[in-house]
């Protein structure tokens, strides 16, 4: 099991966005965030951003502010979360069924740490032991015999050959079966042949036949020893920690294994083999889909994402009691939330081979379901772990599940406008247009322009008169042709409108413009692009930027309505680290999921928030 991340405590640093409805009187000092009644501390910014990928922090010029708006980001999950809370978004009982399934893996999770992580130990004979094993890599030769007795034969035979590639060639002697030359170092699987390995030495280089549940009898002789890489390349304290996780794992799996066999073995489970038979061509049926791209390392997998379509197939069943166990049913939707912890795989898609390996699927999903139930009955659902996890995940959903409500305004035609105007160095060079424009000062000047124009004026005489465009106005405001890059304000809307339409007022450099379309040329070339061209390209980065003003505005709100406090100078202290990761977490007993969910960059709604905050009176 991986460690819990150390919450940092920091020195107390009152700065940032605040709201005069919190009382920061008897909060932690690691709190780098009060959101509501809430708080977020190093711990959790640790958690979301040093154990998984965090856009930014992997840049010395832009670590500082990535810490920033990770925080800002991670403020902006409590307040949807919170606002989904209150509207009862994530509450149906599809996403309870998911909640309740990751809860039973973090029950089970502590249940593990409670009884087996934590309750083993390494004595100082331990450590010196493991440590000289560990500072020497092993070349032994393993020579499989059919009983004891040939392995008595063969090892007192040994002393009298030369070299160990003499040593018993294949078809040497009745009762020999084969020799593999293999490299041991202390940590491997396989702990009765290290065992055998390290006891030998110069004095003593041939082992007397032992009994390997891996191999049968076996003897084993000693070719070289030599210095462990890792040992070496590695400081005393690294050194010692490798060899105290080896020895601490090592101990853990067989007090796992003790304590589930109690936990189980007066536990009995009976499958309803029609449910069984629907799940099983639920989960073939996705898998024959597509077999290539379900393949993977020479297995067909079921990947953690599609159980969401697992979920759909069988949604009129998930309540149904897939197993019935002596606590109570288990039901199909249940058993199904296991698979995103513990994918489905099968070597083969033949019908024998599938349904067996997936009943062996379903004992094992049975087996942690029962450990589960133990942590339930031990009440572990209610300790601190638990609750921080689960909390972490279902804001997480329920804030995407809240945001995706969230409606976005459809782009304008003057949205478009502004971002073709800002796009319009990428226009081809061959687009000319000729417009007559009157330039003024002030919006109200422009305005006044407009009205005289529509009521009859002449244009080039009012142009010649007030307009501010120096040359133009001499010409009755006549630009002549001019390429629309030079002056994207006048010439992007010119080339989009009608000729002769009277475009404006607009605000452009030097002023506001009123203008004419007179005429346009040019055919695009391969200098640029055409004004279609640019407005497919540009549609979808407006939609985009329309709907992310609308949440950013939308988060402002809740954050004028929960209250926000954050500490800004706090964050110079907590330890994250340059480098990005993607961190998977080991789940007790069985089981492995993403460490902490993917946090969404969301900083945008500080600054509307404190736009807000600024115009209020």
């Amino acid at each position: 099991m991986p460690p819990r991340p150390v919450q940092i405590l920091l020195i107390l640093s009152l700065c940032g966005l605040s709201s005069p409805a919190q009382n920061s009187s008897h909060i932690p000092d690691d709190t780098l965030a009060e959101v509501g009644a809430g708080i977020i501390t190093a711990g959790d910014l640790f958690e979301r951003i040093e154990l998984m990928p965090w856009a930014g922090k992997e840049r010395l010029r832009t670590f500082d502010s990535s810490r920033v708006q990770a925080l800002e980001s991670l403020v902006a999950e409590r307040l949807l979360a919170s606002e989904a809370a209150e509207r009862g978004i994530g509450f149906d009982t599809l996403m309870l069924l998911r909640l309740g399934g990751l809860e039973r893996e973090f029950v089970r999770d502590e249940l593990y740490r409670r009884e087996v992580a934590d309750s083993v130990g390494v004595s100082p004979g331990e450590m010196e032991a493991g440590v000289r094993k560990y500072a020497l890599l092993l070349r032994v030769v393993v020579l499989r015999c059919s009983s004891e007795l040939t392995g008595q034969e063969l090892s007192e035979k040994i002393h009298a050959i030369a070299t160990p590639d003499s040593v018993a060639p294949p078809g040497s002697g009745e009762g020999f079966l084969s020799r593999d030359t293999v490299t041991v170092e202390f940590g491997i699987a396989d702990e009765s042949l290290e065992d055998h390995a390290y006891a030998l030495g110069p004095a003593h280089p041939v082992s007397a036949p032992y009994y390997s549940e891996n191999l049968g009898w076996v003897v084993l002789l000693l070719v070289e020893g030599q210095t462990n890489p890792r040992y070496a390349q590695q400081d005393v304290a690294k050194q010692l920690s490798s060899v105290r996780d080896i020895l601490r794992s090592r101990k853990a799996r067989l007090r796992g294994r003790e304590f589930m066999r109690s936990v189980l073995s007066p536990q009995k489970g009976v499958a309803d083999r029609h449910l069984l038979g629907l799940l099983a061509r639920s989960i073939y049926a996705i898998i024959m889909s597509d077999s290539d791209a379900h393949r993977s390392q020479g297995r067909f997998l079921l990947a953690p994402e599609e159980i969401d379509v697992l979920e759909s197939d069988l949604r009129p069943d998930l309540g149904r009691e897939l197993v019935s166990l002596p606590g109570g049913p288990f039901s199909l939707g249940t058993a199904i939330q296991a698979f995103r912890i513990e994918p489905f795989s099968s070597p083969s898609l033949g019908r024998n081979i599938f349904l067996s390996v997936l009943n062996g699927s379903v004992k094992r999903i049975v087996e942690e379901e029962l450990l589960a139930r133990e942590g339930y009955r031990r009440h572990l659902q209610n300790s601190p772990s638990v609750v921080h996890d689960l909390a972490a995940w279902s804001d997480n959903w329920r804030a995407l599940m809240l945001e995706q409500s969230i409606p976005g305004d459809e782009p304008g035609e003057e949205d478009e406008m502004e971002a073709l105007i800002e796009n319009g160095r990428r226009i081809d060079p061959s687009y000319e247009v000729d417009v007559r424009e009157i330039l003024t000062d002030s919006l109200s000047e422009a305005l006044q322009c407009v009205d005289r124009l529509t009521g009859g004026a002449d244009m080039a005489d009012l142009a010649r008169r007030i307009s501010r465009r120096p040359g133009w106005s001499g010409r009755g405001g006549e630009s002549g042709f001019f390429h629309v890059r030079s002056y994207p304000e006048l010439g992007i809307r010119a080339l989009a409108a009608d000729t002769g339409r009277l475009i404006g007022p607009v605000a452009v450099k030097g002023g506001y413009s009123v203008f004419r379309v007179l005429a346009r040329r040019g055919t695009a070339g391969d200098g640029g692009i055409t004004l279609d061209s640019l407005r497919r390209l540009i549609r979808p980065r407006i939609r985009y930027e329309k709907r992310r003003h609308a949440i950013d505005g939308f988060i402002a709100g809740l954050a004028q309505k929960y209250g926000v406090k954050m500490y800004y100078g706090r964050l110079q202290k907590v330890d994250i680290s340059r480098h990005n990761m993607f961190t998977r977490r080991l789940i007790g007993f069985g089981g492995m999921m993403n460490a902490a969910p993917v946090l969404k960059p969301e900083w945008g709604w500080v600054r509307e928030y404190l736009r807000a905050k600024h115009q209020v009176p």
